[in-house]
């Protein structure tokens, strides 16, 4: 689903990613981790097009996604989440899923207009939000839900986007542990049907979800593998994961 190979990105003297080289497999949770300052956002940057890289190809799903500006790949299925949450207040919940159906459909004229009025799309976006276990939220503003349901209405959203590949940046940053846990039960029912690229520094969620992980220091992959040979992995350890944060992870 996506190749990037050699990617590299620098700030001045700052190397923000070296040669990085990463394959996300269809069907798969696909987790980056790594310490702050690593690099994570950049690269996610560069793959949803905030930032072109300076040297490096990116392949998604069988075309060029370097070619594509950022606006149009949403529109070729790459779905991007960020590390603050991204709703409309002002809108209900459901009207904040249907203007990324109306989006879609190109009603840009329509954009926002009232999202709901079409019965076809309200019968799409409520499917969304019960399959995000938001149905009863459906009529509430945006602004009235807790942190954690605010999470669950982006990927909601980005679900409305119908992505081949959905990006997730720190989606449990801020979230208590019930709320942590509820967004992990919503993307683990999501596998195998939606292909995530997660960065995230919640270990415990990263080992629950993750098929595979990648680790990147310093602008560097250092590691790529599942997420049994990751923990066991002592360079990862040494650079990242920690003895502390391992014994925890093993008596789990």
């Amino acid at each position: 689903m996506l190749d990037i190979k050699n990617l590299s990105k620098s700030f001045g003297a700052l190397q923000a990613t070296e040669n990085v080289s990463l394959t996300v497999n269809e069907g798969t949770i696909h987790a980056l981790i790594g310490p702050n300052g690593a690099g994570k956002t950049t690269l996610i940057s560069q793959i949803s097009g905030y930032l072109t890289p300076d040297s490096g190809s990116i392949t998604f799903d069988g075309q060029d996604l370097l070619a594509l500006p950022a606006h149009k790949r949403p529109h070729a299925g790459l779905v991007r989440s960020f590390q603050i949450t991204s709703v409309i207040p002002e809108f209900t919940v459901r009207d904040n899923v249907g203007l990324v159906l109306q989006s879609l459909d190109n009603q840009v004229f329509q954009v926002f207009a009232k999202a709901g009025s079409d019965q076809a799309e309200r019968a799409k976006a409520d499917a969304i939000l019960e399959r995000t276990g938001l149905a009863d939220e459906a009529d509430s503003r945006a602004e009235n839900l807790a942190h954690g349901q605010k999470r669950q209405l982006e990927i909601a959203m980005a679900l409305a986007a119908d992505p081949k590949l959905l990006l997730l940046d720190e989606p449990m940053a801020g979230m208590g542990v019930e709320e942590s846990r509820n967004l992990t039960t919503l993307l683990t029912s999501l596998r195998g049907t939606t292909t995530m690229l997660l960065v995230e520094h919640d270990m415990d969620v990263v080992f629950s979800l993750a098929d595979r992980i990648s680790v990147l220091v310093y602008g560097k992959i250092i590691a790529t593998d599942t997420p049994q040979a990751i923990r066991a992995n002592r360079d990862v350890q040494e650079a990242y994961l920690g003895t502390h944060e391992l014994h925890q992870e093993d008596s789990a």
